[in-house]
């Protein structure tokens, strides 16, 4: 109900066309839908995405859709004001932890109060602070993307396609794929052998020698891992068939 009614009341201050951070938005926007104020949202356009902070915890479907680093107009905002005002106003807690009402809303009144009056007297360095740091993300970054674009022949709408690719692929996977651990173990082998071949002066005969010990190591590792894969199957099965 707080959401819903902060959503409402942004809406109403600021009008169409605006966007809010929650740390949990894939899941509110379900919420949003059954409620009564699901018309007035749509009819603004307002948008919902995940804070920068929380947004990592979430999984890389939701983060692809949702997350800030994706939102085109967003800048280096991360949305996390309300987290910084909770850190700032843990300082208090020790002094009313074990206070009454009374004194509990003495204490933390005049946080609140002076945090607005710094904010207010800090708001042009804070500006500033931000400019300056979008101006040397872009001048710093741009060179060396320019560069990496022209060496692998890119361009700015291949690194949107990816997003869009793998977005398309998370959605399209109806479960996780069956674990090879063949392909991890020969991958861990070639990678040995080829740091082997790098070594000045070897010779072939000893390298030979390596890849053989490399083949015992392979074998072993593949041994491992499918039996950790083994476990981690019947273990999954156990569960479904538990459940059931």
């Amino acid at each position: 109900k707080y959401a819903l009614t902060t959503t409402n009341k942004l809406i109403d201050v600021y009008g169409a066309n605006g966007l809010t951070g929650y740390n949990i938005r894939c899941s509110f926007s379900k919420t949003i839908a059954a409620s009564s104020i699901n018309y007035k949202v749509k009819h603004t356009n307002h948008c919902f995405i995940v804070n920068a902070f929380h947004g990592h915890a979430h999984n890389r479907h939701c983060q692809l859709q949702y997350h800030t680093l994706y939102e085109k107009g967003l800048g280096i905002e991360d949305l996390e004001t309300c987290e910084h005002v909770f850190a700032g106003s843990n300082a208090v807690a020790p002094l009313i932890q074990h206070a009454s009402y009374f004194h509990w809303m003495q204490f933390i009144d005049p946080q609140f109060d002076q945090l607005d009056q710094d904010c207010y007297e800090e708001l042009s360095q804070f500006l500033y602070n931000n400019y300056h740091q979008a101006l040397h993300i872009i001048n710093k970054l741009t060179p060396a993307i320019e560069e990496l674009k022209q060496q692998l022949n890119l361009s700015d709408a291949d690194f949107e396609q990816w997003n869009i690719e793998e977005l398309q692929y998370l959605e399209a996977l109806a479960a996780e794929p069956e674990y090879d651990p063949k392909k991890l173990a020969y991958i861990k082998v070639l990678q040995s052998l080829a740091k082997a071949k790098q070594v000045p002066h070897m010779s072939e005969s000893f390298i030979s020698h390596i890849f053989i010990e490399l083949n015992m190591v392979a074998s072993l590792l593949f041994n491992f891992f499918h039996m950790r894969w083994q476990i981690s199957h019947r273990t999954r099965v156990y569960t479904k068939v538990h459940k059931l």
